[in-house]
């Protein structure tokens, strides 16, 4: 398996490339800008980019999908309810800062709960993960989850934004996270990867969860 984390835009949200191998139909997941970053590294490893995941509607992670879309012809798959974002006024501003004009996806398609998108020779399945914010998803690959800002190594995801909430968001990981298997990678939107072991340890946020 292919598995490359870019560090992108002015909050360092991990951007992720996924794909089955080298020379692979791949995936981007949580393109926060810096467009020609992710084409560069894109076209060096010869991968194709087929699915442009978004784990919510933040800006700080779909500023760059819909360039990205425009630039290699893949669809981005993103929950409804955080689907206005990809083409808001605070997105269109955080990609002019990053010297990118941002529009909307041709290509939009939504995801819902217990979906599954196909990455070449990898199947990922969709979990509707709200919390952070209403349409929060996260993509499960065995022995990975790509979670956004559900949960860091340490911690959660802000739920003081709008559209979130703290009861909410630790629903979502005791019902779709919590019985995953404990050695799953944590790959979240920020910072660095965890396991899920760890953070039943040892993250005080989910001690309530046990």
């Amino acid at each position: 398996m292919y598995l490359e984390v870019l560090t992108l835009g002015m909050l360092a949200t991990n951007c992720y490339l996924l794909a089955a191998g080298a020379r692979s139909p791949a995936a981007v997941i949580d393109p926060a800008g810096e467009i020609k970053t992710i084409l560069s590294r894109l076209n060096r490893t010869e991968l194709e980019c087929v699915a442009i995941l978004c784990t919510h509607g933040h800006v700080d992670h779909v500023a760059g999908a819909g360039p990205l879309s425009d630039a290699v012809g893949a669809p981005v798959y993103i929950h409804r309810a955080d689907a206005g974002a990809l083409a808001s006024p605070r997105t269109r501003l955080m990609g002019l800062a990053g010297g990118v004009m941002v529009t909307r996806p041709h290509q939009v398609r939504y995801l819902e709960d217990g979906d599954t998108v196909e990455v070449g020779d990898l199947t990922l399945e969709v979990l509707h993960t709200p919390g952070h914010s209403p349409g929060g998803l996260s993509f499960y690959l065995p022995g990975y989850l790509f979670c956004g800002d559900l949960i860091f190594q340490g911690s959660i995801g802000r739920t003081d934004l709008r559209g979130g909430s703290l009861q909410t968001l630790l629903r979502s990981v005791r019902e779709k996270i919590w019985d995953l298997p404990e050695e799953t990678h944590i790959m979240p939107g920020h910072g660095p990867a965890t396991t899920l072991a760890e953070e039943k340890a040892h993250n005080p946020f989910l001690m309530g969860l046990r």
